[in-house]
């Protein structure tokens, strides 16, 4: 059966918007609104905590799977028990390097129980996305897009029914919240696990014979570094706020909330990165094609993240006061920061699969680096003296410098084309998008009103501007299944 780019793409960010949106915004943000900010800042620093760990968990199988199967799909059960047997291992491995952790410096000691059943929740979510991995490297991406969303769906209504229900408000606690993830995300890795052996895959019992496994995970190191310092610079500021500011909890606790826009944009860029992944690397000799697969993904996520950015920004404060009853300059200007770094994170999903699909992994790797390094010294610098606001900032300065230096390399090694009308349509896109921001936010007494049309403006000028294009993705169809 026929399956158009453009349907995968409109698929993939439709359903993502709209799913992870009402999780995110909804219920996730209601559990915070009950649980208190400082019991959910608990709870986020602790998840943060495990995050930073998961380089183990992942060690790069996922992206590494992702692109193998991409370009062996004939041979695809060669290594799969193999990797599955990898995995397992991995898993238990990052169990216990947590468990020795907290050990050793007695960190967070007292919430074992909880860290614990987070990291078992991080192995679920794991085995998920490796799973994924092969179906989108076999081509299944409307499979794979709905798969994306399906714990959050459960996630949604598992929810529902505590947070409403009266007889199961006793569940209304971090422990419930946590119990619920590993009910839904559960669920979906049973049910991604029959999908590939309805498509005929046999998933024998794992083995692991180190001499096979050896350049596999040699392979996998780049991915695996990239996952550690990608989690280093974006989760260790959490873990910093924790631990130097007074009020830690709380204090992360009003981090998460100027976050949760962020991360749930964030799911859609990540989800379209996967995508592309695969795509990018079954072109990946074909630099004509890859180029100009790159500059469609590139317009049509940077008008999608600028007009969300520009919007979140001019309506900063009737957005915290909606979704947290907060008048507050502070949680307002914090906002404002995490919003506009979102702008070159976006961009960092696309690069960052189009750099692994084409076998620079180890430059990305130190790209990553790099920013970790500078995340952390920023962070240890400001945090300090200007509190959240320091962080906000310096997570504005690491996702800008990521950004930049990546596409210096790619231009510097003439890689990938990209002409320079790409860049002055995003330039001039840009100020368009800040001028009608402005005009609907002066002219518009009702705020809501006002921000729709801003978003939509914005969107038809990068219609106009031919950065939204159909079309053309509809063109690519062909060339890429012929590839």
């Amino acid at each position: 059966m026929k399956k158009t780019f453009a349907i995968n793409i409109v698929l993939l960010i439709g359903l993502n918007l709209f799913v992870k949106a009402i999780y995110l915004l909804g219920i996730d943000r209601q559990f915070q609104l009950v649980l208190g900010t400082t019991d959910y800042g608990l709870y986020y620093k602790l998840l943060n905590f495990t995050l930073l760990f998961q380089f183990i968990n992942d060690f790069g199988i996922q992206n590494y799977t992702n692109r193998f199967v991409s370009q062996n799909r004939a041979n695809v059960e060669n290594n799969f028990n193999q990797l599955i047997g990898l995995k397992i291992l991995l898993s238990l491995l990052y169990a216990i390097c947590i468990v020795l952790f907290i050990l050793v410096f007695d960190y967070e000691k007292i919430q074992l129980s909880l860290i614990l059943h987070l990291v078992f929740n991080q192995i679920l979510i794991s085995a998920v996305f490796f799973i994924r991995s092969v179906i989108s490297g076999l081509g299944y991406y409307k499979s794979d897009s709905f798969l994306s969303i399906l714990d959050r769906i459960l996630l949604i209504i598992f929810g529902a029914f505590i947070l409403w229900y009266p007889e199961l408000k006793q569940y209304l606690s971090v422990q419930g919240f946590v119990w619920i993830q590993t009910i839904s995300i559960g669920s979906c890795l049973v049910l991604a696990v029959c999908f590939l052996l309805i498509k005929g895959i046999r998933i024998n019992w794992p083995t692991v014979h180190f001499m096979k496994l050896k350049p596999i995970i040699k392979a996998c190191i780049p991915f695996s570094l990239i996952f550690l310092f990608s989690t280093m610079y974006t989760k260790l500021d959490v873990l910093l706020i924790g631990k130097w500011l007074e009020n830690g909890d709380e204090q992360a606790g009003i981090y998460a909330a100027s976050m949760r826009i962020f991360e749930a944009s964030s799911m859609v860029s990540l989800a379209f990165g996967s995508l592309l992944l695969a795509m990018f690397s079954v072109l990946y000799k074909d630099v004509d094609k890859l180029t100009e697969l790159l500059k469609m993904a590139l317009n049509l996520l940077f008008a999608f993240t600028i007009a969300l950015v520009m919007s979140s920004c001019f309506y900063a404060k009737e957005l915290m006061n909606l979704l947290y009853n907060q008048n507050n300059n502070y949680w307002e200007f914090i906002f404002c920061l995490v919003m506009l770094s979102f702008l070159p994170a976006s961009l960092n999903y696309i690069f960052g699969a189009l750099f692994q699909a084409i076998h620079k992994e180890r430059q990305l790797f130190l790209f990553y680096m790099l920013a970790g390094i500078i995340s952390f010294v920023l962070n240890v610098y400001l945090i300090k003296s200007l509190q959240l606001i320091g962080v906000a900032y310096v997570t504005v300065i690491t996702h800008s410098f990521l950004f930049g230096i990546q596409i210096i390399y790619l231009q510097q090694k003439q890689i990938i084309h990209l002409k320079s009308v790409i860049w002055l349509k995003m330039i001039f896109l840009m100020l368009m998008a800040y001028c009608v921001s402005s005009l609907f936010k002066s002219n518009v007494d009702d705020w809501r009103i006002g921000m729709t049309l801003s978003l939509v403006g914005i969107l038809f000028l990068a219609i106009l501007l031919k950065m939204i294009d159909l079309r053309d993705f509809i063109r690519f169809k062909s060339e890429v299944e012929s590839s």
